[in-house]
């Protein structure tokens, strides 16, 4: 390469360098910008302070209208329907009639057994007199038993002295056994009679017990209210044939109303102490715009194999109620109160058993146990639960934090009782 040609690549090579150099100088001699300290952040809280005490819980359950008294009647005999005045809806009183059935064929029974019970009364009669007339006949053939051994005796002397002829002799004895074995018959139908006796009266009891039940199947020929209520089902018209034991209508008792609900095991001991010791549990419901007033009655004797709970069953308070058979309410049931327990609005529960106390400006969750809730006097829900780990007058966060955790920063905004 001749000497031009180097120096004409040295210069721009040496431009390069010097702005690299420079470029250097410029950044480690630059100023270092001021250090701004980051401030963590606070988030903004509502609290409510404890307040330990005896609390009321209120349980809402869902329920159902059931009766005791809720009947299926049918007919004990077969035959025909002849009317039915009742009609579904109707309210009716004990013994109206509900369902008519034409009598003439349990009438043509019932006359059959009369006769029968006429029938045996007449052999038990004739089997008096027979034994009575058995033993008079008794005594008389005795008599002629005693006439016919005097005969034959008689024979028996005149034989020894050879004056009558050994034919007569036989004739005596024969008559002598003759009378022997009558005596011996009648004496047999005499101790027979109490058998017979007794047989004949058997069998009348037998048959005035069928007369008893066709004349009992008479009274119930006629379908009848057993109670007062409200008739639910008619299954027959004029003219139908029913059969013995089939079910013509349905009738339940409107005094005997109750609402039958499931109770969660987690209350079961509650309520059990509460009725051991005679206090009053009672539940409110809205039916069909009606505010319905209950009292718990009792609980069932078993656990329901399909849920685990407990049945209980609430009558209602007042005379006069909307309830029909079969329809499903809500219930707000009031619960003895529990002592050592808190009372905190639903915002403040996270989950079903976790709520926030603050510590040191910073939230600490604390595990809890919900025991039920209630209504303030303004109609919003608040939660009861146990005391626990929790003390008296400690703060505890009612605003929910969508990153809620142990150690987040908190300031407190008020103090409110929501």
């Amino acid at each position: 390469m001749t000497e031009p040609s180097k120096k004409k690549w040295k210069l721009p090579l040496i431009i390069i360098a010097v702005a690299i150099v420079l470029l250097a100088l410029l950044r480690f001699t630059k100023p270092e910008p001021p250090t701004v300290a980051s401030e963590e952040k606070a988030w903004l809280v509502n609290t409510e302070s404890i307040e330990v005490g005896a609390y009321e819980p209120h349980l809402s359950l869902l329920g159902k209208v059931t009766s005791p008294f809720d009947a299926r009647l049918s007919s004990v005999i077969s035959a025909d329907v002849a009317a039915v005045p009742a009609r579904e809806g109707h309210r009716v009183v004990k013994g109206q009639t509900l369902v008519s059935l034409d009598k003439r064929e349990i009438n043509s029974r019932v006359q059959q057994r009369q006769a029968d019970v006429a029938e045996l009364q007449a052999s038990v009669k004739a089997e008096r007199n027979r034994f009575a007339a058995d033993k008079r006949s008794l005594t008389e053939e005795q008599r002629l038993l005693s006439v016919a051994k005097e005969a034959l005796q008689r024979q028996v002397r005149l034989k020894s002295a050879n004056l009558v002829a050994q034919e007569r002799l036989e004739q005596a004895e024969s008559e002598l056994a003759q009378r022997a074995l009558a005596v011996s018959a009648r004496q047999q139908s005499i101790d027979d009679h109490p058998n017979r006796l007794s047989q004949l009266e058997a069998r009348t009891m037998r048959a005035r017990a069928a007369l008893n039940d066709a004349e009992f199947d008479m009274e119930r020929s006629d379908i009848k209210a057993p109670f007062d209520g409200l008739v639910t089902q008619i299954h027959v018209a004029p003219g139908d044939r029913v059969q013995a034991g089939q079910i013509i209508a349905g009738i339940y008792d409107t005094e005997q109303l109750e609402v039958r609900a499931q109770l969660p095991d987690k209350f079961l001991s509650v309520i059990r102490q509460a009725l051991g010791e005679n206090e009053i549990v009672t539940a409110l419901s809205d039916y069909q715009g009606t505010t319905v007033r209950l009292q718990l009655n009792r609980m069932a004797g078993q656990t329901n194999i399909n849920s685990g709970g407990v049945d209980a069953f609430f009558t209602p308070m007042d005379s006069e109620t909307p309830l029909t058979l079969n329809s499903t309410l809500s219930l707000n049931v009031s619960l003895p109160a529990l002592s050592n327990t808190i009372t905190l609005p639903v915002s403040a529960l996270y989950g079903t058993n976790r709520v926030y106390r603050i510590t040191d400006e910073r939230i600490e969750a604390v595990t809890i146990n919900v025991v039920g809730t209630q209504a303030d006097n303004e109609g919003r829900t608040r939660v009861i639960i146990e005391k626990g780990a929790l003390t008296q007058g400690e703060p505890i966060v009612t605003t929910q934090l969508p990153n809620a955790i142990s150690g987040l920063k908190v300031a407190v905004r008020e103090t409110t009782s929501e």
